[in-house]
C-alpha cells in the first residue's frame, strides 16, 4: 500500500499558507486520512496534531489537502490510491441528487509525486477521470480536462 504525506496547505486555495505555525490544513484532511487509512494506506501529516488549523469554507466544493507521494510509487498505485479517494466525493445515484440543471460539486486536488506537481480543479467526474489517466503513467493527456 501507499505511504502518503500530508502536506500544509490547501489545494485549490493558494491564499491559506503553507508555511508558519501552526500548519493549516482543510477540514477534508480528516475525511481524506480516514478514507485512505481505511483502505490500508499509510498516512501521515507534516504537523503534529497540537500544531494543526483546520479551514473551512461553505461552499459546493470540497478543498483536499495536498498529497505527497514518494517519487518511486508507480502511476497505477497512485491512480489506484486517488480514484479511491475520488469515488467517496461522487455525488449518491439516488434521491433527487442528479436533478437537471444543478450543478454538481466542485472539486480540488493537488498531488506531488517526487517532483512532479498534479493539480486538478473541476466536476468530481472529472477529477475522476483525470485520476484513472494517470494509469497510463503519463500526465500528457491531462492537458485537456480542467487544472489549476
Amino acid at each position: 500500500m501507499a505511504v502518503v504525506l500530508i502536506r500544509r496547505g490547501v489545494s485549490g486555495l493558494p491564499s491559506v499558507p503553507r508555511g508558519g505555525t501552526p500548519g493549516t490544513y482543510p477540514y477534508e484532511a480528516i475525511k481524506v486520512a480516514k478514507l485512505l487509512r481505511a483502505n490500508g494506506h499509510t498516512v501521515s501529516f507534516e504537523d503534529e496534531k497540537p500544531n494543526r488549523e483546520y479551514v473551512t469554507h461553505d461552499a459546493a466544493e470540497f478543498w483536499l489537502p495536498i498529497l505527497a507521494f514518494g517519487a518511486g510509487i508507480t502511476s497505477n498505485v497512485l491512480s489506484g490510491v486517488l480514484v479511491e479517494l475520488i469515488k467517496s466525493y461522487l455525488p449518491s445515484r439516488s434521491g433527487n441528487d442528479q436533478q437537471p440543471g444543478v450543478e454538481q460539486p466542485m472539486l480540488h486536488l493537488e498531488v506531488v509525486r517526487g517532483d512532479e506537481r498534479i493539480v486538478l480543479d473541476g466536476s468530481v467526474q472529472d477529477v475522476l477521470t483525470a485520476a484513472e489517466q494517470l494509469r497510463h503513467g503519463s500526465t500528457d493527456e491531462l492537458e485537456e480536462l480542467p487544472r489549476a
